[in-house]
């Protein structure tokens, strides 16, 4: 009967086997536990630095840096080791980036492929360097330096680190997966709370004055917004009204539109006269505002009593009115460049008297650039023509129409900006 008996070399097939399970098992279980990027890496290469017997290991992850384009995140060495200080060379990892193959160099100083330095090829001996992958996506390598029995690693543990690192690839972007929807989780509850400081910072409804009607609607393209509308209580009974607008969008934005507010507070409540005011506002901006941002502002006063409106503009969208005598619009033009542009400007003022059913439209440039899926603008006219159809309505009315005629114009369009809109119908 023929022997049954498993040959030597069979059994160290067998037992190579089984060391790679168990090792692929406690990567698994231990990097498995950590959700930390870093803690788990320290992990991976300490196990992978075990089981192919190697005195240093390290993980290098690519960065979007094109500066840096692998960053070293974790080294390990056996501290028994008296060399144990070294690093390896660029080529070594670019070679494996460039290619994606992993490498195995048995001896450094006679490799044809690589220059080495003369303190290189006295350090290093015997290499192995392997990609990190995850499908197609390329995360890093990881290189094992100089077997501690100071042979030359073999293919056999080539072959283990690849698989490591074909696990580890599925273990690293799993733990980077995880800290970004944490980290997500942690933005969206940041802008949250943004949104709604920003909310409490803005107009909650309109005043209310004999004779004037007012009605405004904002609706912002971020969860917070760059947009700026404000009322004023002013000496006599007067009414100050602002519409503006920050360039750019997002937490920046959001946060220069905070400090508008303050600093608008503060002059307004020293100086209700229009153009001196966004002159004065204008000086403190160029001191605290990031010079490549900018801010569009129009100012007006309104007198009920009187019925006289007085204005300076920032490089703001004109003020839309409408006559009610003459059935016909314009729009109100003053001279003055945004704020932020120029340290020292002076704001031109305009004045007027609007008689009962006039009405004033103070806007932003999301309103009027809205655009659909044709790409076709909003535009001013079609504004100025929704007003001249509907002047008879109160002004939460007129604003109602000019929402839904906005909403019809885009249809499954996305906003690309903020929307701002306020109507002051003289209505005594």
């Amino acid at each position: 009967m023929p022997d049954q008996r498993p040959t030597f070399d069979e059994l160290e097939r067998l037992k190579s086997a089984v060391n790679e399970l168990t090792v692929l098992n406690d990567l698994a279980l231990a990097a498995g536990s950590s959700m930390e990027v870093d803690s788990m890496l320290d992990i991976i290469v300490e196990k992978a630095r075990k089981a192919v017997n190697a005195e240093q290991g390290s993980i290098m992850l690519v960065t979007s840096r094109p500066d840096m384009p692998l960053q070293t995140l974790i080294r390990q060495a056996d501290r028994s080791q008296i060399m144990s200080g070294y690093k390896i060379g660029v080529p070594i990892s670019g070679w494996v980036l460039k290619y994606r193959q992993p490498l195995l160099i048995e001896d450094l100083s006679t490799d044809s492929r690589f220059r080495v330095t003369p303190e290189e090829a006295t350090k290093i001996r015997t290499v192995l360097c392997v990609p990190i992958m995850f499908k197609s996506e390329l995360l890093g390598v990881m290189i094992m330096a100089n077997k501690k029995t100071g042979d030359p690693f073999s293919k056999d543990e080539l072959r283990l680190l690849t698989i490591m690192s074909a696990q580890s690839g599925q273990l690293i972007r799993n733990s980077q997966m995880q800290i970004e929807i944490l980290e997500k989780k942690r933005l969206e509850y940041e802008l949250d709370l943004a949104r709604e400081i920003q909310k409490k910072l803005l107009p909650d409804k309109p005043p209310e004055f004999e004779g004037i009607e007012i009605a405004s609607f904002f609706q912002p393209h971020e969860s917070v917004s760059g947009d700026y509308f404000d009322f004023f209580s002013l000496n006599n009974d007067r009414i100050g009204i602002i519409a503006a607008d920050v360039s750019g969008h997002g937490p920046s934005a959001a946060l220069v539109m905070t400090l508008i507010k303050g600093i608008a507070h503060t002059i307004i409540a020293e100086d209700e006269s229009p153009g001196s005011a966004l002159g004065k506002i204008n000086k403190i901006c160029s001191r605290i505002i990031p010079p490549d941002m900018f801010v569009t502002m129009l100012y007006c006063v309104i007198d009920p009593n009187t019925k006289k409106v007085i204005l300076a503009n920032a490089g703001h969208n004109p003020l839309l009115y409408f006559d009610h005598k003459k059935m016909e619009h314009r729009l109100v033009e003053a001279t003055g460049c945004a704020l932020n542009l120029l340290p020292e400007v002076s704001y031109e003022e305009i004045s007027f008297n609007p008689a009962v059913g006039d009405i004033l439209f103070l806007y932003t440039d999301g309103l009027t650039e809205a655009t659909n899926e044709q790409q076709n603008m909003f535009g001013i006219e079609r504004v100025a023509e929704l007003v001249n159809q509907n002047q008879v309505l109160p002004a939460s009315a007129l604003i109602g129409k000019i929402r839904d005629a906005l909403e019809g114009h885009q249809g499954n369009a996305h906003n690309s900006d903020d929307v701002l809109m306020i109507a002051v119908r003289f209505s005594k």
